[in-house]
C-alpha cells in the first residue's frame, strides 16, 4: 500500500526510493516519493477509516480509494508490534514508514 501510494500520487517520471534496515531489535521499511506532500494538519487523520485527504490529488492511474489502505496497514502492523508513520513536507514529497519487530530466533540445547 505505501508503495502503491507513492506511485499514485507522484509524478511519473519521479523516483520512489524504498529503504530497509535494521534498527535495534526492529525493522524499519520507508517508502519515500516526490509527490505534493501530506498537509501537517491531515498527516494524523490519514491513518483514519474511511479518510481520504481532499487536497492530495491522485496523479497516476484513475483508481479511487475508499480511505481503508493506510488505517489496515497501520492496524496489521500494530496487531504484529509495529509501529507506522509519515514525514512529510508540502510541496516537498512524503516518507511513510513502518517497524516490524525481528525475528528472534531461540537456541535449544540438544
Amino acid at each position: 500500500n505505501f508503495l502503491s501510494n507513492a506511485h499514485k500520487f507522484s509524478p511519473l517520471d519521479s523516483p520512489i526510493e524504498v529503504q530497509l534496515r535494521e534498527q535495534g531489535q526492529m525493522a524499519h521499511v520507508s517508502v519515500h516519493d516526490e509527490g505534493p506532500g501530506v498537509p501537517s494538519r491531515e498527516q494524523k487523520r490519514i491513518w483514519d477509516r474511511f479518510y481520504r485527504s481532499p487536497t492530495v490529488k491522485i496523479l497516476n492511474g484513475s483508481e479511487v480509494g475508499l480511505g481503508l489502505g493506510l488505517y489496515l496497514c497501520r492496524a496489521i502492523i500494530s496487531q504484529h508490534q509495529g509501529r507506522t508513520g509519515v514525514q512529510s513536507i508540502p510541496g516537498a514529497g512524503s516518507t511513510f514508514w513502518f517497524t516490524l519487530p525481528l525475528l528472534q530466533e531461540k537456541l535449544h540445547s540438544g
